[in-house]
């Protein structure tokens, strides 16, 4: 579920279990999430807690009132989702599906808050008139004026700031092209809330990797075709269409509009497979079942600030702590540079640490086998790709 979650939707949870260490709890509740929102301050969900005329210091307060007091715990201690808060993170990943999003924001944790109704965050939310409905209806509006939020994963890059372009087209099925004002380090995002389709800040490349649904590792793309300038791309359409059907319309326009041809066929291609056998060392840690899932503090400076093409190595160290094996498996395919693909069927919350700088990938690859258990080949497969070409070329065998 996690790996939906946008960058400031996993900062909720940080700030969340910060909450509960200062506070004192067994557990992270729902109000500490509401908590965690209100640190985080600059989602859509701090937007319409803003709008019900309350200052957020007066939540802060409120929650806190009504908090029993325990024991402070210490920072680093691993600390479960309580029941009640794993069923409103539930709830909140349903509202997202509800809502055809493809990820999880902070928006969508202040809905499962209030569908966990015996909460204390539901209980400070109601009481200033904040509905299920309401709330819906909120994110739907903000999100039609332009606000967006952050990609899925963790937080790689600082908050994007993008302002995006609100120019009142006429509905119809016709995707607008314009260049984007987005710069690097800030991420391309989409959105799909009710009839509005958007694409921020993407090249070319991107584009195609989202429209045909392939993987940016088994990209074919002619070089004159590659390109780092980026663009924006909009519908509004007269109903509300399906992803299938916007990804539909996108492909046609890319295709018309940059003059390419994007076709899928299998070749042969480079990948990193990843499998599992017993470990020398402490390396990578798997957090005891029963305790439920839980987030600790996140010191992963690999991505901060780092220019897309900039080298990884020599890769300095770093930890990460209670986050999902995928995520694991994600960040190595940024550190290498290729698909890994995951064969080890380990399942879980994990806790990884590189205790010392490396300086190659093969340093890092034999690393991870001998204190991980995490054994990396490299092969070559027969690999579904994405082959572009402009469309002059057509006619050429490729």
């Amino acid at each position: 579920m996690f790996n939906r979650f946008t960058s400031r939707a996993l900062r909720v949870l940080f700030y969340a279990r910060s909450e509960v260490s200062q506070l004192g709890s067994s557990a992270v509740e729902p109000e500490h999430i509401l908590l965690g929102v209100l640190d985080e301050g600059n989602g859509l969900g701090s937007r319409i807690l803003a709008r019900t005329g309350d200052a957020l210091d007066d939540f802060r307060s409120d929650i806190v009132g009504r908090l029993t007091g325990r024991e402070k715990v210490p920072e680093f201690d691993d600390i479960p989702f309580s029941a009640s808060c794993q069923r409103a993170l539930q709830y909140a990943a349903e509202e997202a599906d509800r809502l055809s999003h493809t990820y999880v924001g902070t928006e969508h944790l202040l809905l499962g808050l209030l569908r966990e109704e015996r909460s204390v965050a539901a209980e400070v939310l109601a009481a200033r008139g904040l509905r299920i409905e309401a709330v819906r209806e909120a994110i739907v509006d903000l999100l039609s004026r332009g606000e967006q939020p952050e990609p899925p994963g963790p937080p790689p890059t600082p908050a994007n700031t993008y302002q995006w372009p609100r120019i009142p087209f006429v509905p119809s099925r016709t995707v607008h092209i314009l260049y984007s004002g987005m710069r690097s380090p800030q991420q391309p995002v989409i959105n799909h809330p009710g009839a509005v389709f958007s694409a921020y800040g993407f090249t070319l490349e991107d584009i195609i990797v989202r429209a045909w649904e392939g993987n940016r590792w088994h990209v074919d793309i002619a070089p004159g075709l590659r390109d780092t300038a980026r663009f924006d791309f909009l519908m509004v359409l007269p109903q509300q269409e399906t992803w299938a059907t916007c990804l539909g319309l996108l492909q046609s326009a890319i295709e018309q509009q940059f003059a390419v041809h994007v076709k899928r066929e299998r070749r042969m291609r480079d990948v990193y497979a990843l499998t599992h056998t017993n470990p020398r060392g402490q390396m990578l840690r798997r957090y005891r079942s029963g305790t439920g899932t839980c987030f600790s503090s996140l010191a992963f400076s690999v991505f901060m600030g780092r220019p897309k093409d900039a080298p990884m190595f020599p890769l300095d160290a770093f930890a990460v702590h209670s986050v999902p094996f995928m995520c694991l498996v994600n960040w190595f395919e940024e550190i290498l540079g290729g698909q890994v693909s995951d064969e080890t069927s380990l399942r879980g919350i994990y806790g990884f640490e590189l205790k010392e700088r490396v300086n190659t990938p093969e340093a890092l690859i034999e690393l991870l086998r001998d204190e991980a258990g995490l054994v990396i080949t490299r092969e070559r497969r027969e690999i579904p790709t994405l082959i572009v070409r402009p469309t002059e070329a057509q006619h050429e065998s490729y």
